[in-house]
């Protein structure tokens, strides 16, 4: 069977329940976005620069690369569905123009073959700000019972701590 390259399936502990596993999934989207719009991918990589024709069609530079024209993409967003150890995030029941969006971003191949050097991978996490989120909200549902961290506070911090 063929990937479906409209969702990622993420591993969590398998401690956490279903509201949880929603939450932290919900955290994971909100990060997505924010560093997409940053210009990274899920690993924390710039994006391929965009072609001279599209970067003049969106009215950007060509390293002005955040996979916003129209914010379809980023906004539908959704926690598809979890179980005991996961959380899927993705896109629920896409158009073909969506997915098509999607798949074309994340293998490069935008209508053609696919190519990774053109590829901007962004449905994902890297698996050290996975594991600092989950730990940071274990904590905060621990002290208080209502997770009131920033996610970009939590993940500046890390990146913060590993360049010393």
């Amino acid at each position: 069977m063929a990937k479906d390259w409209t969702k990622e399936k993420i591993k969590l502990p398998v401690t956490l329940n279903a509201k949880e596993r929603k939450k932290i999934g919900m955290i994971i989207i909100e990060h997505i976005i924010n560093r997409t719009a940053a210009g990274l991918d899920k690993r924390n990589k710039e994006f391929p620069n965009y072609t001279q024709t599209y970067a003049d069609k969106k009215g950007v530079g060509t390293g002005d690369v955040d996979l916003i024209l129209t914010g379809e993409m980023l906004d539908s967003l959704e926690v598809v569905s979890t179980k005991k150890g996961e959380v899927v995030i993705g896109y629920g029941d896409p158009s073909d123009e969506l997915a098509g969006k999607v798949e074309g971003n994340r293998r490069g191949s935008y209508g053609g073959e696919p190519n990774r050097k053109k590829a901007r991978d962004f449905l994902g996490i890297d698996p050290t700000e996975l594991d600092l989120l989950v730990s940071s909200y274990q904590a905060d549902e621990n002290l208080n019972g209502d997770p009131g961290f920033n996610v970009e506070d939590v993940l500046k911090e890390l990146l913060a701590s590993e360049t010393k």
